[in-house]
């Protein structure tokens, strides 16, 4: 038989590969082809899904395809996933056939820097296919160059692939962008079903993405990412920490007209300190908005989103990492923001009152009035010694 051989780490399998596999099904005139999920690539990463949820799939995406077979002898052996090894393992197994090799432009381009490269060429024939078209040259000289040291078999074939990677979609996934129109239906199900890829905030970051403005989203996005990590520095609950610095400033978009208006329309009581410090009302607006409006009723959630910018007697934990992570994420760029950083990882309690103090000062010198909430969380960190 004609066995074609498609590899990849199919993290997740998306619409690029299963038009590639089809054309390399068609283009070859294949007999059947093995459709196999690597385990730990030696020049990638180790994936960031389970080899079973991996292998599920790219069951999934590739089942359309006429003699497609999943094989999982990469993930099962374990270790690296060297090509050669694979081929061998194929020939013993089916020593009849003629294996074919799928590379794209990248990967055929170094095929001779891989491990064994003579081997490889000497047990199968490798079909290689254009990225851009651009690339065909390059690749003809390439093809020449294998033949002339190895003996290679190969042929080069003209293909206009969709432009995406399996990073990409995870990028999409990491920021609420819309993954579905680049990975068949069902990986798309199955993503959503096993929550892969943080697809349980996934909904959340979509509704940021629509609310906020780029450079509003991005700090959301760090005040999340920090305030897991200080959740699990410190021993808070990850998740919790991750959707309130997500949501912290949900409304932030509105105006201070605007924000006014939504709390009387929303029956929203704001205090006179409030009124005053017209630049925390988004807090409360937020917090209201986070209940009500998503549905989201956890109390430290709400409260962490409610208090990020005042603080307040008595505050917790959660709400002390979403304070710390709003002037310490990675997109904060002040003068002093690197101290800050480094302090937070160190006694958060100490970044909080370094952080909370210069902002009441900044504020007198200007004029401006300091929150009640503020003046009393200051207060209470002066008693407990903190200078």
């Amino acid at each position: 038989m004609r066995t074609g051989i498609f590899g990849g780490t199919f993290d997740p399998p998306h619409n690029g590969h299963v038009a590639a596999l089809r054309e390399f099904a068609e283009r070859c005139r294949l007999d059947r082809v093995f459709v196999i999920p690597t385990g730990v690539p030696p020049h990638k990463n180790s994936g960031t899904t389970s080899d079973k949820d991996r292998l599920e799939m790219s069951k999934i995406a590739f089942s359309g395809i006429q003699g497609a077979m999943l094989c999982d002898y990469e993930i099962k052996k374990g270790g690296k996933s060297y090509t050669v090894e694979t081929l061998e393992w194929l020939k013993e197994k089916f020593p009849g056939d003629s294996l074919v090799l799928y590379t794209g432009s990248d990967m055929f381009l170094s095929l001779h820097t891989w491990y064994k490269p003579e081997r490889i060429l000497a047990l199968c024939s490798v079909a290689a296919f254009t990225r851009t078209g651009d690339d065909t040259d390059a690749l003809l000289k390439q093809a020449d160059f294998l033949k002339e040291k190895y003996g290679a078999k190969t042929e080069v074939y003209p293909f206009s692939p969709e432009v995406i990677s399996s990073s990409s979609v995870r990028s999409l996934l990491e920021t609420g962008g819309d993954f579905y129109a680049y990975v068949p239906k069902g990986v798309a199900e199955y993503i959503e079903t096993r929550s892969l890829y943080g697809f349980d905030v996934y909904p959340i970051k979509k509704t940021l993405r629509e609310r906020l403005s780029e450079k509003r989203f991005s700090h959301s996005l760090g005040v999340a990412k920090t305030a897991k990590k200080l959740a699990s520095l410190y021993g808070a609950d990850g998740k919790k920490a991750e959707i309130a610095g997500l949501l912290h400033d949900i409304t932030k978009n509105l105006g201070p007209e605007e924000q006014i208006r939504f709390c009387k329309e929303n029956g929203i009581e704001l205090t006179e300190d409030d009124i005053n410090s017209p630049q925390v009302i988004h807090a409360v607006t937020g917090a209201w908005f986070i209940k009500n409006r998503l549905g989201i009723t956890d109390a430290d959630i709400v409260s962490a989103a409610r208090y990020h910018t005042t603080g307040r007697k008595g505050i917790t934990l959660l709400e002390k990492i979403i304070y710390v992570s709003d002037f310490t994420e990675p997109t904060r760029d002040y003068s002093d923001v690197d101290y800050y950083r480094e302090l937070s990882l160190r006694d958060l309690d100490r970044a909080l009152f370094e952080g909370m103090r210069w902002i009441i000062e900044d504020k007198r010198k200007k004029g401006e009035p300091v929150h009640k909430d503020t003046l009393e969380m200051y207060d209470e960190y002066i008693k407990n010694g903190y200078r």
